[in-house]
């Protein structure tokens, strides 16, 4: 699935293929008949806004969700919160692609996240 130009034109931040593993678990009263608990996914690509992610669990769009990614280079991982803002499924059977918004992303891993985004000279 490619990004069009009109996609990239929408993004308010610059987004970089990253191919981690993270973990998702849906929050609040969202969860309904879903399954409970951490979910493992792998990161396609992140920006400092959100991430997109291939998933072997469909989650409906605007699900709550704590995303816990991993990164080599960052032991501790990142946590923030985010909602699925689209759903899309991958020409791999029972696989989906998720656009996940992050919408509560504390200083530490808003840090964190401009570390494997931003070029060395670009971070705050």
């Amino acid at each position: 699935m490619a990004d069009s130009e009109g996609d990239a034109d929408r993004r308010s931040y610059e987004r970089v293929s990253w191919d981690c593993h993270a973990r998702l678990m849906q929050l609040g009263t969202d969860v309904g008949g879903g399954v409970p608990g951490m979910h493992p996914v792998l990161g396609r690509n992140i920006s400092e806004g959100g991430l997109q992610v291939w998933a072997d669990r469909m989650f409906a769009v605007r699900s709550r969700l704590l995303v816990e990614m991993e990164a080599p280079d960052i032991p501790e991982g990142i946590q923030a919160v985010g909602s699925v803002v689209w759903v899309s499924p991958s020409t791999s059977e029972e696989r989906w692609v998720l656009g996940i918004e992050f919408s509560d992303v504390g200083d530490t891993a808003l840090a964190r996240i401009r570390s494997l985004v931003l070029p060395t000279d670009e971070r705050n």
